[in-house]
């Protein structure tokens, strides 16, 4: 602000000079032009110049007059008894009447100019008249003059003035709130601040400001998931052979186990176990993929309902523990799926466990209110097939609900927060989109995979080949199926 102050002060004092210099200047004109003009009527009358005559001249021009003969003698004046200063140099031409030099008489100070009368006074002889305008006189011209416009001209330079110092002040309060931002998105707060409310050049930059802080923060976090990604691949490496080892040789010691008990219920719960160690390895090896190059998927096609019906009896010791219901409702057209049979089971077990585990939370909460899981299968006319579980838990927590699909984000104190980021990269490989959402108080994961539009002959879908639209109902008081 005051580089801008000393501007606006240096312009004022120059436009006083400047007007100064021309205000002179005019008087000057303007009073030199009104004595030619009384020159002028003097030296052309035919009346004598006596001294009320002068008089009446001084009071038009303000001037004062003294008239001499050619032997020095005053003829007439309007000055009295006071005494002319030395000769000087005449003026013959009316044009050439100016004020002259200054001279003093009786203590007051004129400007004297001699002009010679070309005409003949009294008589045919000529004469010298001695023009005197009192310097007070033109002082006061001068300032009458000046006085008016420089007052204008110094209202107008520090109305100018302020208005400069305000927006000076507006624009440095404003630079100084951009500075704090600049700092504050140094120190790692990428917060969008609120923009002026004027429509400027500050808005303008606010807003860039706040695109930087916006790009910087998503740099952060690609940044952030890298490293995660990285530790996750580094420490992922070094447990891999033991936990693949352990999952092997507890497959290896239930086969021994079966082969020795063969009962129809251990059997069942042998294959069961069987299963979970198999998806558990699959699911091991698809957490140490994380962040890397997705690997090749064998695809074949797959019937949706038969591979319900393979992963409903391995959550059924999660259902029966959580004290919550699960209903299946699959429809009786056939939908059939193309793609790697494990992963996308991975999926759906992740969905239903994650689902059955809110239920029951949700549950602990309200005894009142009954806990529930609901898997519906449908179709549209865009050749979409969709898979809604939907429990009545309370869903996830606002702080992680934007973010839910991305890796190491969880709302549970002992989760890893990879589940979700699995199965969200399972079904992109697969052509497909999930996505949840809470309705009627409930909260539903949505997968959507493509539909294979000529399905398989009826020979290769087993059992599943001309079912009805089926209900499935699992609970903690029934264990058996119920069609």
């Amino acid at each position: 602000m005051l580089p801008l102050l000393a501007v606006a002060l240096l312009s004022l004092t120059a436009v006083g000079i400047v007007n100064a210099i021309l205000t002179e200047r005019r008087t000057r004109d303007h009073v030199e032009m009104q004595l030619r003009q009384v020159v002028n009527v003097l030296s052309t009358s035919s009346f004598p110049l006596t001294n009320t005559v002068l008089r009446q001249m001084r009071d038009l021009s303000s001037a004062d007059f003294v008239l001499v003969d050619e032997q020095g003698t005053i003829v007439a004046t309007t000055l009295g008894e006071a005494v002319l200063p030395p000769e000087r140099t005449t003026v013959a031409r009316i044009q050439d009447v100016h004020l002259g030099t200054s001279s003093q008489l009786d203590g007051k100070w004129y400007f004297h100019t001699p002009v010679q009368l070309p005409l003949g006074i009294q008589g045919g002889r000529s004469g010298v008249l001695h023009v005197l305008f009192p310097q007070d006189e033109y002082r006061r011209a001068w300032r009458q003059s000046f006085v008016p416009s420089f007052a204008i001209g110094a209202m107008t330079s520090l109305v100018l003035a302020g208005a400069a110092w305000m927006v000076a002040r507006r624009m440095s309060r404003a630079i100084q709130g951009l500075k704090e931002e600049v700092l504050r998105i140094a120190q790692g707060d990428f917060r969008e601040a609120p923009l002026p409310t004027i429509d400027d050049e500050i808005r303008d930059l606010s807003a860039a400001v706040n695109r930087t802080a916006s790009m910087l923060a998503e740099y952060e976090q690609q940044v952030r998931r890298s490293e995660q990604m990285r530790t996750l691949s580094i420490v992922g490496a070094s447990i891999a052979h033991q936990l693949r080892n352990a999952v092997t040789g507890c497959r290896m010691a239930l086969d021994l186990h079966a082969a020795e008990c063969r009962t129809a219920h251990d059997e069942e719960c042998l294959l069961v176990a069987k299963r979970q160690l198999k998806l558990m390895e699959s699911q091991l090896q698809r957490f140490l993929r994380i962040g890397k190059r997705p690997a090749v998927i064998i695809r074949r096609e797959i019937d949706l309902a038969t591979l319900l019906d393979e992963l409903l009896p391995l959550v059924r010791p999660a259902v029966q523990h959580a004290g919550v219901s699960l209903e299946c409702r699959i429809p009786s057209a056939q939908l059939v799926i193309s793609g790697d049979e494990q992963a996308l089971s991975q999926v759906l077990l992740n969905l239903l466990l994650n689902a059955i585990e809110a239920a029951q939370q949700q549950g602990l909460k309200e005894q009142h209110r009954k806990s529930f899981v609901r898997v519906e299968v449908a179709a549209d006319d865009a050749d979409m097939v969709h898979i809604m579980i939907s429990d009545s838990g309370s869903g996830p927590g606002e702080t992680v609900a934007a973010t839910l699909f991305e890796p190491f984000v969880t709302s549970k104190a002992e989760g890893a927060g990879l589940g979700l980021a699995i199965a969200s990269e399972v079904v992109a490989a697969h052509g497909g989109t999930i996505d949840w959402r809470r309705k009627d108080e409930t909260t539903q994961f949505r997968v959507n995979l493509p539909r294979v539009k000529t399905p398989p002959p009826a020979a290769d879908c087993g059992a599943s080949a001309g079912r009805e639209n089926v209900l499935i109902k699992l609970s903690a008081d029934d264990a058996d199926n119920e069609i």
